[in-house]
């Protein structure tokens, strides 16, 4: 019985719907695995490779939150980033686990459809600037610590088209 039954193909709307959500935890991933470095690069000195490649197979697995988590616990990042970190985590939230449910019978309205697309196009720009703030943490920690860094920033303003 079951493999004669038929789906429904995505309309327009649903195809770009799903482009979106995968773009946007693209991005939120993305940032995560950024935060999971950041975090072992703080953790750990230059000369501990060993001990923080062990750490970040370790920091990989926790979600967003339990990273954002750590890096409150242990002031690793500035109060402003933290408070950015946290509202995007409410809106990864949201994303993961509320944006095709929480009103589904709305998604038969075009008007709907660009309220849903805004918003989640949002939280991809949020994500992205994030992870930006996060590299731009990591150089001048890295300086800090006397690290020349110039090559990461040459490098970035060629990513970043600056």
């Amino acid at each position: 019985m079951i493999e004669n039954i038929k789906f429904k193909e995505a309309s327009k709307n649903e195809i770009t719907l799903y482009t979106f959500l995968g773009e946007s935890l693209c991005a939120v991933q993305i940032l995560e695995d950024a935060l999971s470095h950041s975090i072992v690069l703080k953790k750990t000195e230059p000369d501990q490779k060993k001990e923080a490649d062990d750490l970040l197979k370790i920091q990989r697995k926790y979600t967003l939150g339990m990273a954002i988590n750590i890096i409150k616990k242990e002031s690793l990042f500035s109060k402003p980033l933290e408070m950015e970190l946290s509202k995007l985590l409410t809106q990864r939230n949201w994303l993961i686990h509320k944006s095709i449910t929480e009103n589904k019978d709305d998604l038969k309205s075009d008007s709907y459809f660009e309220k849903l697309y805004e918003r989640i196009k949002a939280i991809t720009l949020k994500a992205h600037k994030l992870q930006a703030s996060i590299e731009q943490d990591l150089i001048e920690f890295s300086e800090k610590k006397g690290i020349d860094m110039s090559k990461v920033k040459n490098e970035m303003k060629k990513y970043y088209q600056l």
